[in-house]
């Protein structure tokens, strides 16, 4: 087993420490994570698509991101309707492919996994763990009923629970006229129950179990047609405690809705997850996720003929690169997702050698495709949903070919991305600016190697690093990307300026800041396979300098989040006993300034509207619900008919302190759950999270870029004896025309944009702090704290401890104070 414990603290200053939530999403990497794919309702009213040409040639058309991570999508006439993991339905109009649109948003359906959209109702599949009063861990699974005829209103009509208080997951959803199929199975401790359930849902806001099927394995995807339920077995050896290698594919009599009848099976790739059925015959794909290597391996697509549903037999089957996961089909040709990121299409004409003979990359983790007419639309985690276009795309076939032995081959493909703050489209110096290769790729997942050049200057070998310009100009960015064999390359040039920032300097302090991570065992099992991954500050001038760090073990690198914060990474050999602790550190020396901000007024301009900050820190978030109407109105109302963003921003200032009192209960609490800006301003107080989160709703919804900024309260830690505390802090950051970004640390209270002596110290921008307080698939996303795995199945007991301390910079050297 393995698990990932705890989060970085955000509290207010002086005020004890805000905790992880319990991760009840189970992670993509893990097996038992399942989906099955349903195609749109054939009787629903289409929009006119354009046609697949019969000759697969992808492109990529459009993303659309949404919070957290695409899980599952379904399409009904010209609307695309996406699960995410943290609970929400969106309705997103997909007329404009090249510019899709959000409409619509049913939250409440927690977990939401598969979906499925037929007439005027959604289905989604759920499951997660929760725990009783005595620790102990139970489900709540089902489905929920969403009626979307309103599509900007949809409205959740039913949670049907399956669930037993026991550990039950559902892992296969199928509509078919009045009925719900689902697979599921209970998990006990040397065994599972499973079965295929039945449920009558013809009354929506009553659905009633009908019948059911008990199994022998652990089903997966599941596939319904002709009163014929077609289901992916998986077989777990409980002796070994791992999946046995073997699958099957089970075909079941589901005429009489009361009690189903076996009709036949045959053995299948193991590991199999996604189905589907094309006339006569069905598709599995099959993949396992191999921890050693961090790869999707044995990933097979299966092509079973069912001419003769007495005997199934397999007839062929060919290696999808990455983890073959969902499949759909268009011009007699299926399509499959794999959870690598990227769409392969297989021509199928041969069942008995089935080839890959188109593919495109995606950038995300492509859990679902779905498709209509000459479209395909991709639930693609992180990324949000891409539609791509099937053929008549851009073409790349002159880089696909197929080798002697059949296999499919692609040259790889240089991508460059670069991110950063920017002033009116421009780089800044002495400010990171963050080159990316991440979405580089190469079909055959070869492993790539990176060339970085600046003005032809070899400057790094990794596929993303963080640059700082001195000096303003023009520069070229060259990337090389090679697969062993072949290779290819691209450049962009950037423009850096330099552009002084709305504020004075009145003094500069320079120190040293320890960060400690302590992991302590106080269980019966050993931890080993120990992992730490640690916030760390970097150079964001003119408010703060990294001078540089140490770690105290050697076995450390960085990494980056999406936001593109750097995390320290420490690797640890040694098992931890019981009873023993490790200690994570590091210890940076750091110049952080105190500041007076300068008056802006009559000299603020208004935003450049392609400033790309624009769409994406106005936008609702997670828990920055700045699109529910009360935050809306509410902003707009105290705006009035101001225009200065700085004024505006003045205004909301005041009105978050004089509308949130401190809450000292909820501090002292920490386990407390986070809320949503709408209900943090009906409950009118909070602590520094609350303040952030809600100052940042109301900005968003006044049309001010602004964005969540956490880290280490120096002030609070110089007033501590021992200069040390045991927690973090929030504040918020705030986008100012023609100047930039600048902090506001509202939950100090003091008069707006009044000099600034806290020496607060970024290490995270952006809203990763909300995610990992929430119920989600952590694989996906990077943690403060420890990682690590044991021997056996109850989860060991174990305490993390989060300590900062300065040194070298004492109380009485604070000027503005």
């Amino acid at each position: 087993m393995s698990i990932r414990k705890a989060s970085f603290t955000i509290i207010l200053i002086l005020i004890p420490v805000l905790s992880l939530t319990s991760c009840c999403y189970l992670p993509l990497k893990v097996q038992d994570m399942i989906r099955s794919e349903q195609n749109a309702d054939e009787g629903s009213e289409l929009i006119e698509e354009i046609e697949f040409t019969g000759v697969p040639n992808s492109s990529l058309i459009s993303n659309i991101e949404v919070s957290g991570q695409a899980i599952d999508v379904d399409i009904s006439g010209n609307y695309a309707y996406l699960t995410n993991d943290l609970g929400i339905l969106y309705v997103i109009d997909t007329s404009n492919k090249e510019n899709p649109s959000v409409i619509g948003k049913c939250p409440g359906v927690d977990s939401a996994n598969i979906v499925i959209v037929k007439d005027d109702y959604a289905y989604i599949s759920y499951y997660y763990y929760e725990k009783d009063n005595n620790g102990e861990e139970y489900t709540d699974c089902g489905f929920y009923i969403v009626d979307v005829s309103k599509k900007n209103e949809p409205e959740l009509v039913h949670k049907y629970n399956t669930g037993e208080g026991n550990r039950k997951f559902v892992s296969g959803l199928f509509i078919e006229g009045d009925y719900a199929y689902i697979s599921t199975s209970v998990v006990e401790k040397d065994y599972h129950t499973n079965g295929l359930e039945i449920v009558d849902i013809s009354v929506k806001n009553a659905p009633e179990a009908e019948g059911s099927y008990e199994m022998d394995g652990m089903p997966s995807g599941i596939w319904i047609e002709d009163n014929k339920a077609y289901v992916n077995m998986n077989y777990y050896d409980y002796k070994k405690k791992e999946y046995a290698g073997l699958s099957k594919l089970l075909i079941i009599d589901i005429k009489d809705k009361k009690e189903p009848e076996f009709l036949s099976s045959c053995e299948i790739p193991a590991d199999a997850w996604g189905i589907y059925l094309l006339e006569d015959h069905i598709f599995t794909s099959s993949c396992k996720w191999d921890e050693e290597s961090e790869k999707y391996t044995s990933s097979i697509f299966q092509v079973v003929d069912i001419g003769d549903l007495s005997n199934p037999e397999t007839v062929g089957n060919c290696s999808i690169p990455g983890g073959a996961w969902e499949m759909d089909s268009a011009g007699g040709y299926i399509y499959i997702s794999s959870l690598s990121g990227g769409i392969y299409t297989v021509d199928v004409s041969d069942d008995s050698n089935p080839v890959i003979v188109d593919g495109l990359k995606t950038f995300g983790t492509s859990c679902d495709i779905t498709i209509g007419g000459n479209y395909g639309y991709v639930a693609d985690g992180n990324e949000g949903m891409t539609i791509m276009a099937l053929s008549d795309g851009y073409s790349r076939k002159e880089d696909f070919y197929i080798d002697s032995e059949g296999e499919s081959n692609f040259s790889p493909e240089a991508i460059i991305e670069i991110f950063g703050d920017t002033l009116n489209g421009y780089y800044q110096t002495e400010i990171p600016v963050y080159l990316s290769a991440k979405k580089a790729y190469d079909l055959n997942e070869d492993n790539l190697t990176y060339k970085w050049l600046i003005d032809g200057t070899e400057c790094s070998g990794e596929d993303s690093f963080s640059y700082y310009f001195d000096e303003p100009g023009e520069y070229t960015v060259r990337l090389i990307v090679g697969d062993g064999s072949e290779s290819s390359e691209v450049s962009e040039i950037i423009t850096v300026v330099e552009k002084e920032l709305p504020i004075i300097t009145e003094a500069n302090h320079t120190f040293t800041l320890k960060i400690e991570y302590v992991l302590t065992n106080n269980g019966s099992e050993s931890l080993k396979d120990i992992e730490c991954f640690m916030r760390i500050p970097q150079t964001y001038y003119p408010f703060q300098m990294l001078e540089g760090y140490k770690a105290n073990t050697a076995n450390t690198s960085e990494v980056f989040d999406d936001e593109w914060n750097i995390l320290a990474h420490f690797e640890f050999e040694e098992e931890l006993l019981e009873g023993g602790s490790l200690t994570a550190s590091i210890e940076a020396d750091v110049t952080v300034c105190e500041f007076q901000y300068k008056d802006l007024e009559g000299n603020i301009k208004q935003y450049d509207k392609e400033d790309k900050d624009m769409e994406k820190y106005t936008a609702d978030d997670l828990f920055i619900d700045s699109d529910n109407q009360i935050i809306y109105n509410t902003a707009r109302s105290l705006a009035g008919d101001e225009s200065d963003p700085v004024e505006i921003a003045r205004i909301l200032y005041n009105f978050v302190i004089r509308k949130l009192n401190y809450d000292y209960e909820r501090a002292g609490d920490r386990d407390y759950e986070l809320l949503y800006a709408s209900e943090i301003l009906q409950r009118g107080a909070g602590v520094c999270a609350d303040y952030a989160i809600l100052y940042t709703a109301l900005l968003r919804a006044s049309g001010i870029p602004a964005r969540l900024s956490s880290g280490i309260p120096v002030y609070v830690i110089l007033n501590e004896r021992d200069k040390e505390i045991d927690m973090g802090h929030a504040w918020v950051e705030i986008k100012v025309p023609d100047y930039g970004w600048i902090p506001i640390d509202i939950t100090v209270e003091d008069d707006f944009m009044a000099g600034n002596y806290y020496l607060d110290i970024t290490t995270e921008r952006g809203p990763g702090y909300l995610y990992e307080n929430t119920t989600m698939d952590w694989s996906s996303y990077y943690y403060d704290g420890f990682l690590f795995s044991w021997d056996g199945t109850d989860v060991p007991d174990v305490e993390q401890e989060f300590l900062f301390s300065i040194t070298d910079l004492n109380l009485e050297d604070i000027v503005l104070d």
